[in-house]
């Protein structure tokens, strides 16, 4: 697929955070930028996953849910917020930094600095 296919606003958001090609590279960019982000502060290297509860939690929080059909479970809304995250990425919306420094955010849990981001990301699209 071409990249420039994400430039333009061709679907819905609800069906852009069903994509799942979307959601894979969302899967691999975040757990990459989380495992980056957990390197940088402890300054020992780590490689994770982050955990569906915890992108779940995030995207409700950042209001992805509404977006979502009604019966959904837990991963499907966890996957919701991956596929934002990598569509955002494909359209050059948002940049490694941006997503490290939301994620090294020590004053909160990881689920509401996931949900910072995924805010950022909506208000990206939103432009």
């Amino acid at each position: 697929m071409a990249t420039e296919q994400w430039t333009r606003p061709v679907e819905p958001l609800s069906k852009m955070l069903m994509d799942r090609g979307l959601a894979q590279l969302g899967d691999a960019l975040l757990n990459f930028a989380f495992s980056l982000a957990l390197t940088e502060t402890t300054g020992q290297p780590t490689g994770t996953k982050v955990a569906d509860k915890t992108l779940a939690e995030a995207a409700v929080q950042a209001g992805l849910r509404k977006h979502l059909p009604r019966r959904v479970g837990r991963g499907e809304v966890a996957n919701s917020l991956e596929a934002l995250l990598g569509l955002v990425w494909l359209r050059h919306l948002i940049t490694l930094d941006e997503i490290l420094t939301c994620l090294k955010a020590q004053d909160h849990a990881p689920a509401q600095n996931f949900a910072k981001l995924a805010e950022l990301a909506l208000a990206r699209l939103e432009k």
